[in-house]
């Protein structure tokens, strides 16, 4: 079987867990997340999960880059998800790359099929599946006509119902021209690159396919299936982006003067769409409190769901917090 796997044997007697990417990423994802891409493998995962840098005091020479610029905050670092502590409790897991992550959901579909039924000897115990983004709707095709014994599928901040952000492009490309000047060169690059792959990823066919009108919801006519037991999430943050501005203070310190250099919050993305886009027109994808500036809250949960918990994070945060990390570990424990 040609695919990229990662697939580790674990305990007979624990069902195996199979882990479903997202459009545009890849089993990093999962596996490395410190290493993992988005929107086609150029996207650095670390800048939609990035902190706001500390605020620090130097002496004037400790300093060479005393320059008023901006920046995209400190990306994290180790970081983890279900399939490290799953791993971890001798649960069999396994996560593929998709051959073609921006292909339909169809074709993933086909290949989910492939993997569980090369891994059929790791579901003695049955199997679950956790889907991330459109990952959790590859899952729900695949339930239409499962060839291994499912006995849950957990979605996370996955469009149920479909998500309206590609009709926004339009708004995005303006982004580019503004902030250019503004940045400095190292960041000028990794932004530019961002947004117009964001610009283009938009629009792209597999993304219009999870508009609530498309075919695909239209054709969707599945049901919860006999056996399995539906747990899903969604977050509550749709800050995706956001830009500080380096503020350089001088202050006294005893009888030194020295360097107070802060981040000062310039605009977060998608909050500086409000500014432009109609307020009737706003997407509730991208409102506080609403969506996860990707999918919205309502969305997020599956219809027919036994469990469904809304966090204050962004469409990739829910990987790795830890209270929903806590909450999905909760569930399996009571499924075995």
């Amino acid at each position: 079987m040609d695919y990229d796997i990662t697939a580790l044997k674990g305990d007979d007697g624990k069902p195996a867990v199979f882990f479903i990417h997202g459009l545009g990423m890849d089993k990093k994802i999962w596996v490395s997340p410190d290493d993992s891409t988005i929107l086609g493998g150029q996207f650095p995962l670390g800048l939609i999960l990035a902190r706001k840098p500390a605020t620090q005091v130097k002496d004037a020479e400790e300093d060479p880059d005393m320059s008023r610029g901006l920046s995209l905050g400190l990306p994290p670092r180790n970081l983890s998800t279900l399939f490290h502590l799953l791993r971890d409790r001798g649960y069999p897991v396994i996560a593929w790359s998709q051959k073609r992550p921006s292909a339909r959901i169809g074709v993933a579909v086909s290949e989910l099929r492939d993997v569980t039924a090369h891994y059929r000897k790791y579901c003695k115990a049955g199997a679950i599946l956790i889907g991330h983004s459109r990952g959790g709707l590859v899952a729900r095709e695949y339930l239409r006509d499962a060839n291994v014994r499912v006995k849950a599928l957990i979605t996370l901040a996955t469009p149920h119902r479909g998500s309206g952000l590609a009709r926004w492009t339009k708004y995005v490309a303006p982004l580019v021209a503004f902030l250019g000047p503004l940045l400095p060169d190292s960041e000028k690059g990794t932004l530019r690159y961002a947004v117009r792959r964001l610009f283009d990823f938009l629009q792209s066919p597999a993304v219009k396919e999870l508009l609530p009108d498309s075919q695909f919801f239209k054709s969707l006519r599945d049901g919860p299936s006999d056996g399995t037991c539906y747990i899903s999430a969604g977050g509550s943050d749709p800050t995706l982006l956001t830009v500080y501005k380096k503020v350089i203070e001088r202050a006294e310190y005893g009888d030194r003067e020295r360097f107070v250099v802060s981040a000062q919050t310039l605009f977060s993305i998608p909050e500086v769409f409000e500014r432009i886009i109609p307020e009737k027109f706003y997407p509730e994808e991208m409102k506080r409190g609403k969506g996860d500036g990707l999918v919205s809250v309502e969305s997020s949960r599956i219809p027919w769901s036994r469990d469904h918990a809304v966090y204050d994070v962004n469409h990739a945060g829910i990987l790795f917090d830890e209270e929903a990390k806590a909450g999905i570990m909760e569930v399996l424990k009571e499924i075995g």
